[in-house]
């Protein structure tokens, strides 16, 4: 799962560094980026992602979507 989720992210931002720790998922992709990588978890793991848990909290780093997924199944 880990690695689906990075490399959806690479797609939609190819200059979004995986290894950047630091980094914030949700402050670095633009809305409409934001946008597309929920569409995208949703399309990929059959699942909906209600509009309550899409806070950007939930797509701080690549485990806090894993969780947010996790929970969601």
């Amino acid at each position: 799962m880990r690695d689906d989720i990075i490399e959806i992210i690479c797609e939609i931002n190819p200059l979004w560094d995986p290894d950047d720790e630091d980094m914030s998922i949700a402050e670095f992709l633009e809305s409409k980026q934001l946008m597309e990588l929920i569409v995208t978890l949703e399309d990929k793991y059959d699942i909906d992602i209600p509009y309550d848990e899409r806070n950007e909290d939930n797509f701080d780093t690549v485990d806090t979507i894993i969780a947010l997924l996790e929970s969601l199944e």
